[in-house]
């Protein structure tokens, strides 16, 4: 199970044999504060363990420590939680400042360290709901991950199509409201807040409360995340602005026009667009810094690595590739849902097939070019022989062969690759994705 350079899998540990309320009550500050940092790890290993067991998910993912930026409480990618050695060990956030180094002691790490994982854990859970490990009976719920996904689109904002991420790592003014409220970060943040309050109900019951219950719990009221969301519906006057930040996402990835608030729209469209030119320069700096170490070791093959970024319009084929690739990857997993037959995910595929065509021709106008002939087969591509018995049947509209199913460009979970844009989020994805320190 555990394969293909992937963290899921089997992850016994000295706590298996506890139930859940002896598991659960080593996260008491008299308890955890004296574990060794071994015994500190396997409780948060078999935390999770639990938690996808629950969750449904094939296999756990694998939980380890690692020197993160004090910011950064934790991250995962392709079935590996990496938490903050300090955070989780010690309660030490360490800051440089003009040359200083700074010190706070946190009261509530014993806690922090419990929600940290369980918000991993449920990047995890959404990484296997994409790349179609698990289907879960929430299709609406499931069409919203994967337009959350490490893809790209063709976004038009002022009369012109820029690259933007789906993805979004609020790099903008008023950006943080988007990453918390995009849907990946969104039910990270709120399933593990109420689990993590779950859990310190049933401690608080038995035993009573504790300083870093009360301290965590004020943490949660000042900026949890109903707290979060007053701010953002004040902010841009939007009493729907959680359900719209989905929904914008939905739009640029199914190439749908469902109705939005504008001035969210286009603040939505300016982070997308800003996230994935933040996210090229960081992989520009990650390419420069191979590079160096290739020239410094004499080895020549600079020529095999890309570094810089450099904005370009988009190109017509650009936003055929990303259109393309939103399609096959939906009509993947529609095949793969048990809830959908053949010929509902032919169907629903047909649907946004058009859609790519009607966006293909936008696309043309703005551009001032002359309209050209696409051809619906040209929404596919071919996949390998064993792909290819799914079905024998074309579909006549929409341009969608039954037979095929492309693999999603670029979006294998929460980042397959394991790369962190410097997350916090899920190795790979940007902004803070532990809980704010």
């Amino acid at each position: 199970m555990n394969s293909n350079n992937s963290g899921f899998g089997y992850h016994p540990t000295q706590y298996a044999r506890l139930n859940n309320g002896q598991l659960y009550a080593m996260f008491r500050e008299s308890i955890y504060s004296r574990l060794e940092d071994s015994e500190k790890l396997d409780l948060l290993q078999e935390t999770v363990n639990r938690d996808a067991l629950e969750k449904g998910m094939v296999g756990a993912p694998q939980v380890q420590f690692a020197d993160l930026p004090a910011t950064e409480s934790g991250n995962a990618a392709n079935g590996y939680i990496t938490v903050n050695r300090d955070m989780a060990t010690r309660g030490i956030q360490t800051l440089e400042y003009n040359g200083q180094t700074f010190y706070h002691q946190m009261d509530d790490y014993n806690v922090q360290a419990l929600n940290t994982v369980l918000h991993e854990d449920e990047h995890c859970f959404q990484e296997q709901i994409i790349n179609g490990t698990i289907i879960i009976p929430d299709t609406d719920l499931a069409k919203e991950y994967m337009a959350n996904d490490f893809t790209y689109s063709a976004v038009l904002k002022d009369g012109t199509y820029q690259l933007g991420s789906q993805y979004v790592l609020g790099v903008t003014p008023s950006g943080y409201y988007f990453y918390y409220f995009e849907p990946t970060e969104r039910d990270a943040y709120l399933n593990s807040e109420n689990k993590t309050a779950a859990i310190l109900g049933q401690i608080t019951s038995k035993f009573g409360t504790e300083n870093s219950f009360s301290t965590y719990e004020k943490s949660v009221q000042m900026n949890g995340y109903q707290a979060r969301e007053r701010e953002a519906i004040e902010l841009f006057q939007n009493p729907n602005f959680v359900k719209d930040v989905s929904q914008i996402l939905q739009n640029e990835y199914f190439k749908t026009n469902v109705p939005v608030d504008a001035r969210t729209e286009v603040a939505m469209k300016s982070e997308m667009i800003e996230s994935y030119r933040t996210m090229q320069l960081q992989n520009a700096d990650y390419n420069k810094m191979k590079a160096d170490k290739i020239e410094s070791a004499n080895v020549d093959t600079k020529e095999e690595i890309k570094v810089g970024f450099d904005p370009k319009p988009v190109t017509l084929d650009e936003y055929n590739q990303s259109l393309r690739d939103s399609v096959n990857a939906y009509y993947q997993h529609a095949l793969n849902d048990p809830t959908m037959s053949q010929e509902d995910a032919i169907t629903s595929t047909a649907q946004m097939s058009e859609n790519y065509l009607n966006s293909v021709e936008a696309f043309q106008a703005s551009q001032g070019t002359a309209a050209t002939s696409v051809e619906s087969n040209e929404v596919t591509e071919t996949v390998s022989e064993s792909e290819s018995s799914v079905g024998t049947s074309n579909l006549q509209e929409g341009g969608i062969t039954d037979d095929s199913a492309a693999a999603h460009a670029g979006g294998t979970g929460m980042s397959n690759e394991g790369e962190s844009v410097d997350d916090g989020i899920d190795g790979g994805e940007g902004a803070d994705d532990g809980l704010d320190l």
